[in-house]
């Protein structure tokens, strides 16, 4: 092999699999100086904790890889929440789930058609449509929290299977589900195509516009989901739910090899993301640190995210 092919082989390998040697190194330092980490009730504790982030993270993955940014979704999540809770005063529970999934995939094409047809960059876009979101989430519970009534509902968020939590097993059925959409589907293949090059895409007859329009469908979809497991979970809808959790979304993407050029990423990958930063954040949380210090280690964690995928990138292209 030449020395040209092995150092391209090499940054491919470091950007490629990095990610996951860091996450199952700091696993391991973690469980040695922390006794109570492994306890089954704390690994439950962050699994429960990752699903809903997870969730969001999982649409963010589809959009970043399109060429997007969408800062909305916790916006989203809030109103969607408010939306399940609020409706089970005029309709069954499960109505009100699919009216909330509906609310998430009007966001999210109006974020996309914002994006792909008026041409607005996808960051301000996102970002009036996220304050218009948290304004009709204001409008809509009168500012104040509303709560549920519903005992079948709560399940959704606090049932088990077992000793597994519900959202649990959602979170990892939709990562299945849509890891398979992105790697295995032509529709994966568009995406991923409109993100790495959209020019050279248009040229070769993909009608571009409709699939970028479609990741923040997705995108919008998945924190609505988010919303609804969060609702259930809690009993209740506030107007600042959600309120941060697209920082961690897009943190967990980035972190999780999702290139923040476009056009390469992974669900596997994202969900490692959203593990590795809620195991930081339970160590923290046991070693009693201060919440401001986990925003600044957090800060440190992506910029170490970006960097790995930058230098792997720039050592291919030597």
């Amino acid at each position: 092999m030449s020395a040209n092919g092995g150092t391209v082989g090499a940054g491919a390998f470091f950007r490629r699999y990095a990610i996951l040697i860091i996450f199952c190194a700091l696993a391991v330092v973690i469980s040695l100086v922390t006794p109570k980490f492994l306890s089954a009730q704390n690994v439950m504790n962050i699994l429960r904790q990752s699903s809903i982030i997870g969730l969001m993270a999982i649409g963010t993955t589809f959009v970043i890889i399109g060429g997007g940014f969408d800062i909305s979704v916790g916006s989203t999540l809030a109103l969607t929440a408010a939306a399940v809770i609020g409706m089970q005063a005029h309709m069954p529970w499960p109505w009100a789930v699919l009216a909330a999934l509906a609310v998430g995939l009007l966001i999210g094409l109006v974020n996309g058609v914002l994006a792909a047809i008026v041409g607005i960059v996808p960051i301000i876009a996102t970002l009036g449509t996220m304050t218009i979101v948290r304004g009709l989430t204001y409008i809509y519970t009168g500012g104040y929290p509303i709560v549920g009534e519903s005992e079948p509902f709560r399940e959704i968020g606090s049932g088990r299977a077992w000793i597994i939590p519900y959202p649990v097993i959602f979170l990892v059925v939709m990562v299945l589900f849509w890891q398979f959409v992105l790697s295995r589907t032509r529709t994966g293949r568009y995406v991923c195509s409109v993100g790495g090059n959209k020019e050279a895409t248009r040229l070769s007859g993909v009608p571009v516009d409709f699939y970028h329009i479609l990741t923040f469908v997705i995108g919008g979809l998945t924190a609505a989901m988010a919303g609804v497991v969060y609702a259930s979970r809690l009993n209740s809808a506030t107007p600042l739910a959600g309120n941060g959790y697209e920082m961690d979304a897009i943190a967990s993407t980035v972190i999780g090899g999702t290139s923040v050029s476009g056009g390469e990423g992974s669900i596997f990958g994202t969900l490692v993301g959203v593990l590795m930063l809620n195991i930081v954040s339970n160590m923290f949380n046991l070693w009693g640190v201060p919440v401001h210090v986990q925003h600044l280690v957090k800060g440190v964690i992506i910029l170490l995210a970006v960097g790995i995928d930058s230098y792997g990138r720039k050592a291919e292209r030597r």
